[in-house]
């Protein structure tokens, strides 16, 4: 008996820490961005991004499929990569599959009421995104 009982919180533990919060499937889309350099921070706010025609779309599906759109990029076009997506403790970790090869980018996560933050630091500290995000 007390096999099986630790057996059956094994496995729910498993299957619990792989859950996906189904508050986070859907569309949401980039309405807010600021970067953070040392003492300098520049914000692009909702207004201007509609000004500028730039946009940045996150699609969090079932079964941890995941798609992002957008003109963020720098390169003046838009852009699709598709994967993979999962939450660990505080982090989204988004597996993009980018030509031949698959790229893990991490965000930690905040959802706030109606408002989803992603916030990924460069891998030396030195530079902040921190992206608001509204559901379509």
């Amino acid at each position: 008996m007390k096999t099986t009982v630790f057996l059956l919180l094994c496995l729910w533990s498993v299957s619990a820490s792989n859950a996906q919060p189904s508050n986070l499937i859907g569309t949401w889309t980039v309405f807010e961005m600021t970067q953070i350099s040392g003492q300098n921070s520049q914000k692009m706010t909702e207004d201007q991004f509609k000004t500028e025609g730039a946009f940045e779309d996150y699609f969090f599906m079932e079964e941890g499929k995941f798609k992002q759109t957008g003109n963020l990029s720098g390169e003046g076009t838009v852009s699709t990569q598709e994967g993979t997506w999962k939450i660990t403790e505080n982090k989204v970790i988004m597996t993009l599959q980018l030509g031949e090869r698959k790229m893990d980018v991490d965000y930690t996560y905040e959802l706030k009421e109606s408002t989803l933050f992603l916030t990924r630091t460069s891998p030396d500290g030195n530079m902040k995104i921190i992206m608001a995000c509204k559901k379509k």
